[in-house]
């Protein structure tokens, strides 16, 4: 890749999908007409500052929704907030960090337009439910288009709303699926024929996900932002 690639007006060098090039996150804007303004960040290797995102929420419980594919490829990228809580109480059983950290319970989807279904759709809300979640709770979606079409869906519909966060790992998803409040599922054989508009509390992108992509998949990305432009 030459040059740089410029997201949502943030402009990334090259260099920023070759091992490790730290850049903090600066604040973007998502503006989606009149219907609402969702504010973002975006930089590279952002990791902490993403996690410290979701805790300024205050949520008492952060419901972690991914694919078998990011889940194999960056499966640790939350494991912070993922430690037992046992470890962060030691041995007096007491800790204000403890009493600060938010539960947190993952669902792994399938991956692509497979997650996009009635049946995805339903154990998410049962599961949603067995482990727990309330008006308080968080959602995060943290994969690609898809994974954040049927991720949407499921928060606008949790509790009439609940709180969403969408971590995309995708170039596709950075500047194409982030730019829509679209949400939606596949339903008898029909393509996003069940869905709502909803926006998300905040759009968080580490721009160092698309070191893992595919050539093909990143290129793809990079056409499709070309015609967006």
């Amino acid at each position: 890749i030459v040059g740089s690639i410029s997201i949502v007006g943030f402009s990334l060098p090259h260099t920023a999908f070759q091992d490790s090039s730290h850049m903090p996150m600066e604040p973007i804007s998502f503006v989606f007409a009149d219907r609402a303004t969702v504010p973002g960040w975006l930089g590279v290797d952002v990791q902490d500052e993403i996690l410290q995102h979701l805790l300024d929420v205050k949520p008492d419980r952060i419901l972690l929704i991914t694919d078998e594919t990011v889940d194999s490829l960056h499966g640790n990228y939350f494991s912070a907030l993922l430690k037992d809580r046992g470890d962060i109480l030691g041995e007096t059983g007491h800790s204000d960090a403890a009493e600060r950290m938010p539960e947190v319970d993952k669902f792994i989807l399938p991956c692509g337009d497979a997650c996009k279904s009635w049946a995805n759709l339903t154990a998410l809300m049962e599961w949603a439910f067995r482990v727990g979640a309330t008006k308080r709770s968080l959602v995060v979606a943290f994969g690609g288009g898809a994974l954040m079409n049927v991720t949407g869906l499921f928060a606008s519909m949790l509790y009439r709303g609940s709180k969403l966060v969408y971590v995309p790992t995708t170039l596709l998803a950075m500047h194409d699926v982030t730019t829509s409040l679209k949400t939606s599922i596949c339903f008898d054989g029909r393509k996003n024929n069940i869905g709502t508009f909803y926006a998300p509390l905040k759009i968080l992108i580490d721009a160092a996900f698309c070191r893992t992509l595919p050539r093909g998949e990143l290129f793809s990305g990079i056409g499709e932002l070309a015609k967006n432009a």
